[in-house]
């Protein structure tokens, strides 16, 4: 069985905010979230989204989920495919760092940034070598996560991973074996977080503003008139104090508590079973190391999770197991196989081999 799936759940213990571009305006009475600009009698501020997707529903998707007749196409929280993606894929490339780090040996920038980001030149590139293309894809990394020079294709392919919701399962992007990992309530899972951005120059947070700023009370007065001329013909001084001095803003977050649906698979008839086992080892670090999503610094992105591998007769092997609170690849059946294939095909890994993989046909 050449292909292998790898499923389970991910269950956030701190909120999650995944930013997502353009716009977006939250008004302070609902804390309803929009593209469009609200009219000036609304009180309101910016906010940074966090990621969503729509899911279509139909008639029969509303009996069944209980749903209203006016009930809209709903946008899911997400966690993007891209994203998971990449951070396996530099985990993945951090465990083969370490390893010739341990033997003394460094790569060119060029092949670290052919390893980490996936491409060295966005392109297929001119004058190919065809054995080594061949060896691109049979390679355990370069043929699992793809890309390279030759832009190998890859054997492994990633789901967005879906908040688990009555919509999710009913539109059947989450599979109905994860009913009991639905949340209750699927209209509360994206709140917004408030913030202020205060100048402490001219709030005295520190207490010795004065004795630090050179020329403090000039300093101030100069700045305070300098934005002041920024500011249109019909900006007043309430909109300078309330824009440029005191900053509200809010970004938007998934509540802890969330379930998120992951399914990942892989091919491994090109690259063999040590490619498994290195995706194995990516995600053992990806749980330990945690702070998925933006706020990471505020402790956002925190996550519990529980991982299967399915087995040629629908059973389900557990992919890592968690103990002192260190989650560790399950070395048992098939899993340890391929662990074992990839510590016998990273201890064949070499810088040469590397740079030959990552480097353009012109450079050799």
């Amino acid at each position: 069985m050449p292909t292998y799936s790898i499923e389970g759940v991910l269950k956030l213990t701190a909120p999650l905010h995944v930013a997502t571009p353009g716009e977006r305006y939250v008004t302070l009475d609902t804390l309803y979230v929009t593209h469009k600009k609200p009219d000036e009698q609304t009180e309101y501020t910016g906010i940074t989204a966090t990621t969503v997707y729509p899911v279509a529903v139909t008639e029969e998707d509303k009996l069944e989920a209980a749903l209203p007749k006016d009930y809209r196409s709903p946008e899911v929280p997400v966690f993007p495919a891209n994203d998971l993606r990449g951070r396996l894929r530099r985990l993945a490339a951090e465990l083969i760092f370490d390893n010739l780090q341990a033997r003394g040996q460094k790569i060119s920038l060029e092949t670290y940034h052919g390893m980490t980001c996936g491409a060295v030149t966005g392109q297929p590139t001119p004058g190919l070598d065809f054995d080594l293309a061949i060896k691109s894809g049979v390679h355990p990394f370069l043929g699992l996560f793809g890309g390279g020079p030759r832009l190998a294709r890859s054997s492994l392919q990633i789901s967005p991973a879906w908040a688990i919701t009555s919509i999710t399962l009913s539109a059947g992007v989450v599979p109905n074996r994860y009913e009991p990992d639905r949340v209750t309530d699927d209209g509360f899972l994206l709140k917004p977080l408030f913030f202020r951005r205060v100048d402490d120059a001219l709030e005295f947070y520190s207490g010795t503003t004065s004795l630090t700023v050179r020329n403090y009370s000039e300093s101030v007065a100069k700045w305070l008139q300098d934005e002041g001329a920024q500011l249109g013909d019909g900006d007043t001084g309430t909109t300078r104090s309330k824009l440029r001095i005191r900053t509200f803003s809010a970004v938007q977050y998934v509540v802890p508590g969330t379930r998120f649906y992951v399914d990942a698979r892989i091919d491994t008839s090109r690259t063999g079973l040590a490619s498994l086992g290195l995706l194995i080892h990516a995600l053992a670090h990806l749980a330990n190391k945690q702070g998925i999503g933006g706020w990471v610094r505020n402790g956002f992105g925190r996550f519990e999770t529980s991982l299967y591998l399915v087995l040629p007769d629908a059973g389900r092997l557990p992919v890592i197991v968690k103990q002192g609170g260190v989650y560790t690849p399950n070395a048992t059946g098939l899993i340890a196989d391929a662990l074992d294939a990839w510590a016998e095909a990273e201890s064949r890994i070499t810088v040469e081999e590397l740079e030959d993989l990552y480097s353009l046909p012109d450079a050799r």
